[in-house]
């Protein structure tokens, strides 16, 4: 990496970080970064797999009071989500580079869709209620937790709606296991990806510490745009770029 790579990638890190505390979707603006810099897809995902770590942990961590008197709930949460995110990764890291390659530029896409109706997907949480049925929870994570392992952005909105779609419980008691799920999801993928797959890593470390930053300080700019402006700007800049794969 040159000079200019590592101005990119950190600032995208600050920026990715900063969006994942403010409204999620994070992830369209480091993987493209890591993709400027020469990375194939599939290095560029994994790397960008480990990047984000850091700041699933500092958004976890902030979320320790809406979690109180869940731990027996979360404990079945989080083994599903970690299952889930195994067989994700595994398929990731076995399936051949050039299959991932294609299915890129759509990924990519579908977390574009995600983004874009994130606020509907929290509005329909606060309105539709269930009574709990574990299996079918426990399932309907696992399922979630598969394709946070071989991709990853947009998990949080997945999550988001599974649960809504089985606990009776205020949205923010929601969006606090959702943190602890998504945490444990990237915990499995980056130790996976960090054994077996083609890890960037001095990219990585660029992007991971500038998800800390951003987490931190790079939330109050963020949170000076319009939630539309913001939501707007990460989703067009992930069309450009699947756009861009699809025509490379």
């Amino acid at each position: 990496m040159d000079a200019a790579d590592v101005a990119l990638l950190a600032a995208a890190g600050v920026t990715t970080g900063a969006i994942n505390a403010v409204a999620g979707g994070g992830s369209l603006v480091s993987f493209p970064a890591l993709l400027a810099t020469g990375l194939s897809p599939l290095s560029a995902n994994v790397s960008n797999l480990v990047a984000t770590l850091p700041g699933y942990l500092s958004a976890a961590t902030t979320s320790r009071a809406e979690l109180a008197g869940q731990g027996a709930r979360l404990r079945l949460l989080a083994l599903a989500a970690a299952v889930g995110a195994a067989v994700g990764t595994t398929l990731l890291l076995v399936g051949p580079a050039d299959t991932f390659s294609a299915l890129a530029p759509w990924l990519v896409l579908l977390a574009c869709a995600l983004l874009a109706i994130q606020p509907l997907v929290a509005r329909w949480v606060t309105r539709v209620q269930h009574r709990s049925a574990p299996a079918r929870l426990t399932v309907t994570v696992a399922v979630a937790s598969i394709y946070g392992g071989y991709f990853g952005a947009g998990l949080g909105i997945v999550l988001l709606a599974a649960l809504g779609l089985t606990l009776e419980e205020p949205l923010q008691r929601l969006n606090a296991i959702k943190q602890v799920l998504s945490l444990t999801v990237a915990v499995v993928s980056a130790v996976a990806v960090a054994l077996f797959g083609p890890v960037a890593w001095l990219s990585t470390l660029v992007v991971g510490a500038g998800t800390l930053v951003g987490g931190r300080i790079g939330v109050g700019v963020a949170r000076r745009l319009p939630d539309p402006v913001l939501r707007g700007a990460v989703i067009t800049l992930g069309v450009t770029v699947a756009v861009a794969l699809l025509l490379r």
